[in-house]
């Protein structure tokens, strides 16, 4: 596994494609086929087929290759499947920081080891897999969400996710969309901001990294009413986190409709968004007006 995969991830991804090949072996094989036969296939009790199919239980490869058989899968398939199986006892990495890692959020993380490209436009705050250390510590500190024994875990994991994510092998392509707001946005003290807009002007100019700004004389559009995050895969659909209320928590979605929708909202804000270098000019020329 890259040292971005989370093999939790790939257990559920894996437990939702069985379920769905199961749903239409009748299409492929001629045959309905219940949790029980494919139990039975195996040698096993009904409930470990529902573990499977929920991603709670631990994968032997084997098992999902004789369950793909009778569910007649493409070749496609099958390779895709067994090789994730294979990979997917791994350790998982935040496993130090699961007292802090939400379901939803697990699974932001986990779609984020196996994306291509990430796509996140944000109005409030500098992205997450850009923040620098003490920009992650003033808001940690300023959350009434998180309680004060767990800011060193929440710090933690942020900045091990920022590591996994963009500074290892195999980064993540990261597209950011930022508004203009965002960079006079005071968060802790004027270093901190210094910080802040000099680490993402560095960022910005790492290879894989694109940072745009979104300029206030933009006015309204596509997503200015919520921030999202927008995972683009080579082998499937799209899939979107949408962040909501602190206490309602946020969304993370792999429905086609929804993938498609903001892929639209991601090209519709990039067109009013300034280019590259433009946007980094303007992210040093705010940078100077925090001199302390």
């Amino acid at each position: 596994m890259t040292p971005r995969s989370d093999a939790g991830w790939l257990r559920r991804r894996i437990g939702r494609e069985l379920r769905t090949l199961r749903e239409l072996a009748p299409e492929r094989t001629g045959r309905k086929i219940s949790t029980s036969e494919a139990a039975a296939e195996l040698g096993c009790t009904q409930p470990k087929i529902t573990s499977m199919e929920q991603g709670k239980y631990r994968l032997r490869w084997r098992d999902v290759r004789d369950l793909l058989d009778l569910y007649g899968a493409t070749a496609s398939e099958k390779t895709r499947l067994i090789n994730w199986a294979k990979r997917s006892n791994e350790p998982i990495w935040w496993a130090p920081f699961s007292e802090v890692v939400e379901d939803w959020f697990a699974d932001l993380i986990g779609g984020e080891g196996e994306a291509q490209r990430e796509i996140t436009y944000e109005h409030g705050l500098v992205p997450g897999l850009l923040q620098s250390r003490q920009y992650v510590e003033a808001l940690t500190r300023a959350s009434p969400m998180v309680d004060e024994q767990q800011h060193d875990l929440v710090v933690g994991l942020r900045l091990e996710r920022q590591n996994r994510l963009l500074d290892e092998e195999d980064p993540l392509v990261l597209e950011a969309l930022v508004e203009e707001s965002v960079l006079w946005r005071p968060v802790g003290s004027e270093e901190v901001m210094r910080e802040q807009l000099d680490h993402l002007v560095k960022m910005g100019r790492q290879s894989n990294v694109d940072v745009r700004v979104v300029p206030t004389s933009a006015g309204a559009h596509a997503a200015i009413d919520g921030s999202f995050i927008l995972l683009e895969f080579a082998e499937f659909l799209p899939a979107v986190y949408l962040q909501q209320h602190p206490v309602m928590g946020a969304r993370y979605s792999d429905e086609r409709e929804v993938g498609e929708a903001y892929t639209q909202v991601a090209n519709q804000v990039r067109e009013v968004a300034y280019g590259t270098e433009e946007s980094l000019a303007l992210i040093e020329s705010v940078r100077a007006s925090f001199s302390g």
